[in-house]
């Protein structure tokens, strides 16, 4: 992806920390004039772009969203030196943690970008720009803009029960482009269900301005902003809704393979890039443009795949040796999804597997369950994983294999840790007591900058 940078509309001006060991990274704060850059069809196209590089960053999908989630939700266990690392494996978050700071950082850039993007195409008069071309990009932006806010409530928001609740903390909400320092003023968090409905009405834009595109899984299309709006309303528990929007992508696809639409081989997911149907969204990464993701598991060996994950596990799951693999270290368990320390790993954000499971969830737990639906799309899954039916008969039963499915389908895919959250699991699955440590400290930096307007979660 081509590089493009813009001023983010961060308050505290070089708050964005590294450890002296951690791979140096583009810094966000460069400096565009939007007003001077943005002005044609092809600059706005270039700065769409951009959005899409910010995911490739360390400190967001390009390693910590993939990673965190699952050290700190029991798939991996810390075996290098960062102390940043240490904390989110044990639970014991500190307010300047430099992993948790710079996501919180890069993802707020990213949303400035994306805000960029749809400011200037609203204000490009060319005539060759046409107004159904400018509805795709705005979409776009629309999407990945949603996507990073789902996001930032997944780590910062919520509270320690789920993420259902609308009064439960949220996040700054920033749809002004910021293209100079001064603009960066202080902006208290809203709660929960204004960020939620802020990343529907983004996706309901993305939803109306996309189309569906099978050629390519680099790109946001309709399947995406479909299959992330089901995954919303998953955690807003409106299962109804999110049972028909799963619906709209399995439909599509549920007779194209064996097995429903998924990769005949699991593994070949992710040997093989793009692979459709089941790739739905995926970034696109090159040796000279890629990921750290791969390194931070072979090159550093800053994490390994645990007991824990393996024993999820059952006997003749194809999944095992993808997940907990030591084919490179006997004493080092890593896995097959991301091992390239050249950088050139893609990295899947939205699969086929993950619909189903959410639609499988959603059957079982609605107001009417539907049982026989829910033990079908389960099945689904674990058919393409070698194993047999699910008998499951209750909806707290068919719920835990769905959560089990989710571990192993999706390990080391950034799931983990929310799915036990947004279950109240993750106090008992892992142990804490204090429950405000669910939820990932406001950078401190962002506290002492915003002067009293951002405010702190609890019990930090």
């Amino acid at each position: 992806m081509l590089k493009r940078a813009i001023y983010i509309s961060l308050l505290a001006a070089g708050s964005i920390t590294s450890s002296c060991t951690k791979i140096l990274e583009q810094d966000p704060q460069n400096y565009l004039d939007a007003s001077t850059a943005f002005t044609t069809e092809s600059a706005v196209r270039a700065g769409l772009v951009g959005v899409y590089d910010e995911f490739q960053s360390t400190y967001y999908t390009g390693v910590a969203l993939m990673i965190l989630p699952e050290l700190e939700g029991g798939n991996l266990t810390e075996t290098g030196s960062y102390t940043d690392y240490q904390e989110i494996a044990n639970v014991t978050i500190s307010t300047n943690n430099t992993s948790t700071t710079n996501a919180w950082n890069y993802i707020y850039a990213g949303i400035n970008r994306a805000n960029n993007v749809i400011s200037a195409t609203n204000s490009i008069t060319d005539a060759s720009f046409t107004a159904d071309e400018k509805k795709a990009v705005i979409a776009e932006a629309s999407f990945l803009r949603a996507y990073m806010y789902f996001d930032l409530l997944r780590c910062y928001g919520g509270d320690t029960i789920s993420y259902a609740s609308a009064s439960g903390a949220g996040v700054p909400i920033r749809l002004t482009p910021t293209t100079e320092s001064s603009q960066a003023v202080a902006i208290a968090r809203s709660n929960a269900g204004e960020v939620y409905t802020q990343v529907l009405k983004d996706l309901d834009t993305a939803i109306a301005g996309l189309s569906i595109n099978l050629s390519s899984a680099g790109r946001a299309d309709l399947n995406a902003a479909v299959a992330l709006k089901a995954r919303v309303q998953l955690y807003r528990e409106s299962f109804d809704d999110a049972e028909s929007l799963a619906t709209q992508i399995i439909n599509q696809f549920s007779s194209s393979t064996a097995y429903g639409g998924l990769a005949a081989n699991y593994a070949s997911i992710f040997s093989t890039k793009n692979t459709k149907p089941e790739s739905i969204w995926e970034i696109q990464n090159t040796a000279t443009d890629g990921t750290y993701l791969g390194y931070y598991y072979y090159g550093r060996s800053e994490v390994a795949s645990n007991s824990n994950l393996a024993a999820a596990h059952e006997s003749g799951d194809v999944r095992l040796t993808v997940n907990y693999n030591n084919s490179v270290s006997a004493t080092k368990y890593r896995q097959l999804k991301f091992t390239h320390s050249d950088y050139s790993d893609n990295i899947p954000l939205i699969r086929l597997a993950e619909v189903y499971l959410i639609r499988a969830e959603a059957r079982a737990r609605k107001s009417t369950p539907d049982l026989t639906g829910a033990l079908a799309d389960v099945n689904m899954v674990r058919a393409r994983a070698g194993l047999k039916a699910s008998t499951a008969t209750t909806v707290d039963g068919i719920v835990d294999a769905v959560l089990n499915e989710r571990r192993v389908e999706l390990a080391h895919e950034g799931q983990r840790f929310f799915d036990l959250r947004r279950l109240n699991k993750a106090k008992s699955a892992l142990s804490i007591s204090q429950g405000y440590r669910l939820l990932w400290p406001v950078p401190q930096s962002e506290i002492n900058a915003g002067a009293g307007v951002v405010t702190q979660n609890y019990g930090y």
